[in-house]
Parts: C-alpha cells; structure tokens; sequence
C-alpha cells in the first residue's frame, strides 16, 4: 500500500529538521523533503515535507499538520520519551 505524503510546517528553528526522522517513522513515510517551498515540485506520496510556509496545502488537501501535532503523533506512538 502506498502512502500519500504529508506535509508539516512550523517556523524556522522549530525543530522540523531535527526531528524530520521521527516523525517520518510516525506517519509511515520513508523520504524526506526538507524546507519545501510552495510552487516547486514534491513527490506526493510516501514522503514527509517540510516546510515552514502554513498557508499552502493546496497539493495536500486534508494532509496538512503543524510540528506540534507531528510531535503528539510522534509521542502518542512512544517514539520519543
């Protein structure tokens, strides 16, 4: 089964890069897009991209969530103590 990829936005210095692994592993995705900027090409499945602009979604629809309800799925799967 393929995933569709999920974007999380935060501002800059939140942690995304930091974390980008983690919360990958939480969401099922196994590549990563680090600091995506809307207008240019994302792969839309199977990868988590981040990015710190909040108001674009369009290629993502209901795919869209905040570092901070990143790092909830994250610890709500017990991948980080």
């Amino acid at each position: 089964m393929t995933t569709k990829s999920v974007l999380v936005y935060g501002p800059e210095g939140c942690g995304k890069t930091t974390h980008a692994a983690v919360i990958a592993k939480a969401l099922g995705l196994s590549k990563i897009h680090d600091d995506w900027q809307p207008g240019t090409p994302v792969a839309l499945l199977n990868t988590l991209v981040l990015t710190s602009n909040c108001e674009y979604g369009g290629h993502f629809q209901r795919r869209v969530m905040s570092f901070d309800q990143a790092m909830q799925v994250v610890h709500q799967q017990g991948a980080i103590a």
